[in-house]
Parts: C-alpha cells; structure tokens; sequence
C-alpha cells in the first residue's frame, strides 16, 4: 500500500466497527457513499443506517467508499473488484446496494463504484443474481436523472422505512436459490415512500409521498459511532438536536424535504451526548440541525453542556447560525469557536425580504460586532448571486455590507433553482452572467485590502449541478457519457472538468440551458410527482 495514497482510508478494523459472519441466511447490506473516506464517514445518515442495520440479528451491514484515482487503477489493473471495507466482498455479492445521493455532482462515482464492484450499471440490465441498488437523501428528491441506474428509491427520512426494506426482503425469496429480483422489486413498491421507476416510466402517472421520522427522541440515534484512524472532514460527535427549520426561505430545498419541525429534548441531547463520549473518546460534540441557533432551549442546553463537559476539557461547537438568534449569553462560553458563520444570502433587506430573509443591514452589522469583540475571531457571510429580482444594486449592497464589518470572509455562490423550493420553477443565470457578476465583485472586493478573504463557487460546477438537479431520465445518459469520459470526484474543484460534460451533452444532443430555463405554472416538473 505505499503507492497509495492515505491507505488508511481502506484497511478496515476501526474502533466501533461492527463485524458480523458472513452467514448464507443473513441478508447482506452495502452502504455506499459515492465520495472519499472522509467525507462519507463523516456523514450523519451513514452513521445512522449502519448501527440500525446491524443490530438487526440476520442482516450484515457494511461500508463502500469512492476509491481515489491510486486505489482505482491498482483495482482495475488486477482485474479485482470493490469491496466493503469490513469483510473485502465484491459489491456485486451484496443482496442490497444503498447509495446517499448528498450532492449531485457525486453521480458519476456511483456508476463508478457500481462498475468496479462487479454490479451492471443500468437497471435493466441486472439479472436475479445481482444486488438490488437502492438510494435516499435529499438528491432523491429529483430521483429521474438516476432512474436508469437506481432500482428503489427512499423518499424521505429513511430510519423506519429501511426496517420495511430489509423486512418485505428477508420475508420475500430473496436469499433464497435464483433471488426472484422483480417480486421482490414489486413488494418493494408497495412501502410508503418508495419509488421503483421500472413501475413507473411516466412518473406524472403517480405520486409518492416522503417518509417522515415523527419523533426524534423515540427515533435510534448512534452514541457509538465508527473512529476512524485518519482525521475525517467532521472529526468529532454530531448530535442532530432538530430537524427541519422553522423558517421559510423560499429559495431553500432542504426546510421543504425536512419538513416539518422536530425538536429533541435537552434530556435525550444530554444522553447521547455523555454515551457518545463515553464510546468513542471524542473532544468535540458538534451540535447539528439546518438552523440550530433556532433551537428553543438552546440556552438551557448549552449551560448543561458546560457543567458537564467543561471539566473534561470537551468542546461544543455550532454549524451556521441565522444572524437573528445569535445572543451573546453568560454560560455559552463553550459554544465560542474560532469562526462563526451567518447568512445573509443577499446584500440588500430588499432583495433579502424577497426570499423571506427578513434580517436588517444594522442587525447583521450589530451582531458581528458583538461577536469579535466578545471572542470570536471571524465573521464568515453567505451569499448567493443570480438570485429572483436581482439588480445591480443588490450586489453593490454586498460590498456596501462587508465594509462596516472588520474580520470577515466571504463565501459567494450562484443561485440554483432546486426541486421543491419555492423558485423551483425559476430560471438560473446564464453562465456569461454569473461570471460577470464574480468579476465585478471579485474588483470592488479587492479595493478593501487585505483584510477579508472571498471564495467564489465555481460557476461552471453551479451549472453542472443545477442540470443534474432539475433533470429528467435524460440526463441519465449525460451522467454515463461523463462518467465513460473519466468523470471522477466531479464534486472536487481541483478535479471537476467542464470539458468533459461539454462534451457529455454534445454527444448526447441534449441542450443543458433547457434546463435552466424558466418554466411556467402549467409545465410538468420531472419531480412533481412527488409529494
């Protein structure tokens, strides 16, 4: 392995890892994550499949990762295959593969891994003797760009439904001789929240309505998690304190999909978080939800996260905060972290009260202030250009804002019209136009000096990822073309190539900026049926 890169992304046997016997009568179950090591086993549903999947007692779960380009070829030039990092069987001997479509750039990497594990890409092609692919996560929102290569869907939160899977299969003939693959798909179709497109090529023709998890202190949440023997991008515990967001922006996909709000209770937070700590030897619990300054206790919570952790020397950090719920409060000491991160979104309260972002330039402004000079050492902005009723003033209010607050980075993207959102059915800027706008920003930006950083999201990878997000089964014969064309960690800046989907889309015929176009009240979405 000294050819490889980081070969500790692939030898298996960490602390908390679960082995099982590879037994003919249990059902065996791959959880692929279509990125790096890293990335994926730093992902809070991947933790939580894995621990509910094996304490099931005749189901054997284990993991997949992306391998990088070193461990790829050594791979394919041995004529080996895939395997899970617990027991090193091929793919291809799974009964089920389950995907996380996290990003729609990943897409090329799980055809990817599909092929190097041994398991026919396409659908259709897979006979009774194969695994059957399934996958959830917020990009199975829009599941037809992957309808070709995806026998099942999970719409929604998976923790229950992924018990009614594993159930209807080992109720079913699958581990039985020849594994009748169509029975099993249509007992699979008849579970709420399940989407199989071999039943429904017209997806107009039904609905499907997401699965929801309706109380998270009831729901199992892992206390102990897999530690890893290399520093993974979330290195610590991550405790989901609420799901969902009380808040209605309308260009935000995810306070659609995690509809509607749920709390977990300060006792449940307080439980996981001393077992986990227990389990695993972290010094970090990471407080996560999509808007956790909005959690109702947070107060009561982080005092007794203080009283009990402090004296460990355990630090509590949060994700990104609202501007509007950030308090400067005596007992949240613990909660200071070296950045602390809002989102504006827009530089103008005009175009901001658009997207029902009601926050004022003298709030932003007040509540950065009170943060540097109570301990925090940066303030880090979100912003989005392109957006519904954009002028340019709106970006002149940008620099306008960052100006009247000292130690600020920030981090600017293209607007995309995700599926869901309340802009579903708006258009995205044209590629010209986006890059006009990082320029002119980029210049005026500049004349401030030294003292902020700005990080522009690629405009060619926003386009990319808006096609592959609004795209119907179309697209799925762009995903394969890229993916034949060497398309790999598209998600990676340093590797995303937009010749190569230039190219995809060329040789496909299809025209990516049909897309991107804005679509009236009467045009059926390639998502619509889903509820």
């Amino acid at each position: 392995m000294l050819d490889i890169v980081k070969p500790a992304r692939y030898i298996n046997n960490e602390w908390n890892a679960v082995h099982k016997e590879w037994k003919d009568s249990a059902l065996k179950v791959a959880l692929c994550f279509p990125d790096v090591y890293e990335i994926g086993m730093s992902h809070l549903g991947m933790r939580i499949l894995y621990g509910i999947l094996n304490r099931e007692k005749d189901v054997t779960c284990e993991r997949a990762f992306a391998p990088w380009d070193d461990m790829e070829k050594r791979i394919r030039d041995r004529k080996e295959m895939l395997c899970s990092l617990e027991s090193s069987h091929a793919l291809k001997e799974f009964d089920i593969i389950g995907f996380s479509l996290q990003y729609e750039m990943n897409y090329p990497d799980i055809l990817n891994m599909l092929d190097i594990g041994g398991v026919p890409l396409y659908s259709k092609k897979r006979a009774d003797g194969d695994p059957i692919v399934i996958a959830g996560g917020p990009c199975a929102f829009n599941p037809e760009p992957l309808a070709d290569f995806i026998d099942v869907f999970v719409i929604g939160e998976a923790e229950e439904v992924i018990l009614e899977i594993v159930h209807a299969a080992q109720g079913s003939r699958l581990k039985a001789q020849g594994k009748y693959r169509e029975d099993i798909l249509k007992e699979f179709s008849k579970i709420p929240g399940v989407y199989v497109p071999a039943f429904s090529l017209q997806p107009g023709a039904l609905s499907v309505n997401k699965r929801i998890v309706k109380n998270l202190d009831n729901s199992y949440f892992p206390t102990d998690i897999i530690v890893p023997y290399i520093q993974i991008v979330h290195d610590r515990i991550g405790i989901e304190i609420m799901r969902g967001c009380p808040h209605e922006c309308k260009f935000c996909q995810a306070c659609k999909i995690f509809h509607p709000l749920r709390i977990r209770s300060v006792k449940r937070i307080m439980e996981i978080a001393e077992e986990s700590v227990k389990n695993t030897g972290y010094e970090e619990i990471s407080l996560l939800s999509l808007s956790s300054g909005d959690y109702p206790h947070i107060e009561e919570l982080a005092v007794k996260l203080e009283e009990k952790f402090r004296p460990l020397g355990i630090k509590i950090s949060l994700p990104s905060l609202r501007v509007g719920t950030f308090e400067e409060r005596k007992g949240m000491d613990t909660l200071k972290r070296a950045g602390l991160t809002f989102a504006p979104e827009a530089g103008s309260e005009r175009l901001r009260n658009t997207l029902n972002k009601k926050i004022k330039d003298d709030e932003i402004i007040g509540k950065s202030s009170i943060a540097l000079k109570s301990g925090w050492r940066k303030v880090k902005l979100y912003f989005m250009i392109g957006l519904p009723g954009e002028i340019s003033e709106d970006l002149d209010a940008i620099i306008e804002l960052v100006k009247k607050i000292k130690n600020v980075n920030l981090s600017i993207s293209p607007f995309i019209p995700k599926p869901h959102s309340d802009f579903e059915r708006e258009g995205m800027n044209s590629l010209e136009e986006v890059k006009e706008k990082q320029v002119y920003l980029g210049s005026r930006l500049k004349a401030l000096g030294s003292r902020m950083r700005v990080d522009f999201h690629s405009a060619e990878m926003a386009r990319i990822e808006a096609v592959l997000a609004r795209g119907d089964r179309r697209i799925g014969e762009v995903i394969a073309r890229a993916w034949k064309r060497g398309g790999r960690f598209q998600a990676w800046e340093e590797k995303f190539n937009y010749k190569l989907w230039e190219e995809a889309f060329q040789e496909t015929g299809i025209d990516p900026g049909a897309y991107l176009k804005k679509k009236n009240k009467d045009e059926i979405l390639p998502w619509g049926f889903i509820k």
